[in-house]
């Protein structure tokens, strides 16, 4: 990771952004899913930095749809949940996320500081803000409301990553002549392999319940029922909200100040859309208020009924875990309605019977033991496959392996290079690579000054990772069923 932003460091904001759209686009189609099952509001803390759901859910999705884009064109269909799971994207995306809060919270300790103008330069800088080559703040505004970005979140998220951005900056990379002498060694080393790909697809799996059953009770915590509240609730939705061209005019010219680009305010008529939203959730939140007070002092009456987690946003259900029977929860905006709720009731969970859970539990064990059973398949090929020669590789090696991605490709090459076994295999998702190496040889050196920083970069990067995981406290929430 530092390796790349190291490299990147110019470009490091726009591709955050970037990802952003693209994981919002990757979720509204159903992309990469988690699930969390877990009470606790973050998926892991380090240091003084949590790591939300809403945050763990932006990096799996990013990850997800990277990693779907090379899986589509290498299998010819999109990348599933089971497929993700058995690639350890869970895994991948806790510790990117890690690993940037501890950048974060070494760039905190070490006095570095985010202005608000640093950040506005970069949001201004990006060119998915801009029209006609400028900054346009209501199409900026646009852009995050459209894709349910609050401001403050990406903000924020901004501003971290500016942090980390200077702290990498005092980073060395530029490797000295013995540095040189001694990476490249290992670099110009190039095994001549032969290997063979299978898929798991002629695996059969005949699962017991003796088996769901010991799964289960090693899982139990994993299959508890929703979480449930009875409440009652009083709605103050937008569209209730109609104002006529006297009222917008009116506060188009209280508020136009905030319209503005670059010193000029938009026209009236060419945000009149924007000005209509703005209004009714202005007076939608006047509405809400009102009722939030009247509905403490007992003078109205909220509408009874019971909510579980998915009915909710993650602003309301925060809300609603740390509220007490009998607290009324101030207004939230949930897509276009302002909601005030009275906790009657928190429903405790409880863990379900086998019986009823028994479809999930069948659901996330199949897998686990379909990849257990085509592992052992594989373990009894390694010394009978012939393989096909596919020729000399060393572990940077750029060339293409017919049947394998990219990442495919350099996950196999890392393995042939750091382990010491002649014959071997590697597992990605629902293939494996059974590989021989029947020769190796030695280049003469041809590294790049480039090659050899990122190599340095690397090694540096693990050395000040370790280095951080043992001065701040790593606690890690993510639930794993296996």
């Amino acid at each position: 990771m530092i390796t790349w932003m190291q490299k990147h460091k110019k470009y490091l904001i726009i591709t955050i952004w970037i990802s952003t759209i693209a994981f919002i686009a990757a979720g509204m189609v159903g992309w990469g899913a988690y699930n969390f099952s877990s009470s606790s509001s973050s998926v892991a803390k380090v240091g003084d930095i949590s790591i939300s759901v809403d945050d763990f859910n932006r990096e799996y999705q990013i990850l997800y749809r990277q990693y779907n884009e090379q899986y589509t064109a290498l299998m010819g269909k999109p990348l599933d949940n089971e497929q993700a799971k058995l690639l350890g994207l869970e895994d991948i995306t806790i510790k990117r996320l890690i690993d940037k809060a501890l950048l974060e919270n070494f760039a905190l300790d070490s006095g570095i500081r985010i202005s608000d103008e640093d950040i506005a330069k970069e949001i201004q800088d990006i060119a998915d803000f801009k029209k006609d080559g400028v900054f346009d703040a209501s199409l900026y505004k646009e852009i995050l409301k459209q894709n349910r970005l609050k401001p403050a979140v990406f903000e924020e998220s901004i501003k971290k990553d500016l942090m980390i951005q200077k702290i990498l900056e005092i980073f060395p990379s530029i490797v000295t002549p013995f540095e040189k002498e001694i990476l490249s060694l290992p670099i110009n080393l190039q095994d001549r392999l032969f290997i063979q790909i299978v898929t798991d697809n002629q695996i059969k799996v005949n699962i017991t319940d003796k088996e769901l059953e010991e799964f289960y009770e090693n899982h139990k915590d994993s299959y508890k029922t929703q979480k449930e509240f009875e409440v009652e609730i009083i709605e103050a939705k937008l569209d209730d909200i109609q104002p006529n061209q006297e009222e917008l005019k009116n506060y188009y010219d209280e508020n136009k100040a905030n319209y503005a680009t670059d010193g000029v305010i938009a026209e009236f008529d060419t945000i009149k859309d924007t000005l209509i939203k703005d209004f009714q959730k202005r007076e939608a939140q006047k509405v809400a208020l009102k009722s939030y007070v009247d509905f403490k002092d007992s003078k109205i009456e909220g509408n009874k009924k019971t909510i579980n987690e998915n009915d909710i946003n993650d602003d309301i259900l925060q809300a609603l875990n740390s509220a007490k029977d009998g607290d009324i929860i101030k207004p939230i905006l949930d897509d276009d309605v302002f909601i005030t709720i009275k906790v009657i009731k928190k429903i405790p969970q409880t863990i379900q019977s086998f019986k009823d859970a028994k479809s999930k539990i069948m659901e996330d064990y199949y897998p686990i033991a379909k990849q257990e059973a085509f592992k052992k398949y594989v373990e009894s090929r390694i010394n009978l496959f012939k393989g096909v020669d596919i020729g000399y590789f060393s572990i940077d090696d750029t060339k293409p392996i017919p049947g394998l991605a990219d990442f495919e490709k350099q996950q196999l090459l890392t393995k042939v290079f750091n382990t010491d076994k002649q014959n071997d295999y590697l597992i990605v998702g629902n293939k494996a690579i059974l590989y021989k190496i029947m020769e190796q040889k030695m280049l003469k050196d041809s590294l790049t000054s480039g090659v050899l920083n990122n190599i340095k970069s690397v090694f540096l990067e693990q050395t000040i990772l370790d280095f951080l995981a043992n001065t701040y406290k790593i606690t890690n929430n993510l639930r794993k069923d296996s």
